[in-house]
């Protein structure tokens, strides 16, 4: 009897978080730079949808794995990204949605920190949580330099998720 071998979606979700988080992060520096994000912003609630629904594809690969904190850590970003799309229309009055989800990240981050997970995965919660945060600043106040700090964040997380989907594929870089 032949075993089949699962494949653990961890690189691909770390991939998919860091193109998400880049798109966010270029939306920022646009509202940041006064230019017009709404068509790139549209842009990114319409991809939220079906990306919402790859990961829940993840987060079921990933508990067949038996990796119990990347299923919930993967559906809970399938709901966030559902959520985000669906805030994208609400504008001022989505704000507390916004916080609630940045806060729910800070909590995935502690957790993380708990069972010993990577530094720079918990330095990536952290990062997206705060991307989420200066969203709801932004809608609430509707200011350039909490965009500013939305693009700053977004790219930094887009930074951290490539290099530890790269490391972790490739064995060759450390992860720490």
């Amino acid at each position: 009897m032949s075993e089949t071998k699962r494949v653990d979606p961890t690189v691909a979700g770390l991939l998919l978080i860091g193109f998400i988080t880049l798109v966010i992060g270029i939306v920022g520096i646009q509202i940041f730079n006064g230019d017009d994000h709404t068509v790139m912003f549209g842009a990114v609630a319409y991809f939220l949808m079906p990306l919402a629904l790859v990961m829940l594809v993840f987060a079921y690969m990933a508990g067949k794995c038996g990796n119990a904190f990347a299923t919930a850590l993967f559906a809970f970003i399938a709901v966030a990204f559902f959520g985000t799309a669906y805030l994208a229309g609400l504008a001022a009055d989505g704000t507390l949605l916004f916080y609630i989800v940045g806060f729910f990240f800070i909590v995935f981050a502690i957790i993380a920190a708990l069972i010993g997970a990577p530094k720079l995965l918990v330095i990536l919660l952290i990062f997206v949580a705060l991307v989420y945060v200066f969203f709801g600043l932004y809608y609430g106040a509707t200011e350039a330099p909490y965009a500013g700090a939305i693009g700053l964040f977004g790219i930094l997380s887009f930074i951290i998720a490539t290099y530890m989907a790269i490391a972790l594929s490739t064995e060759k870089l450390p992860v720490v």
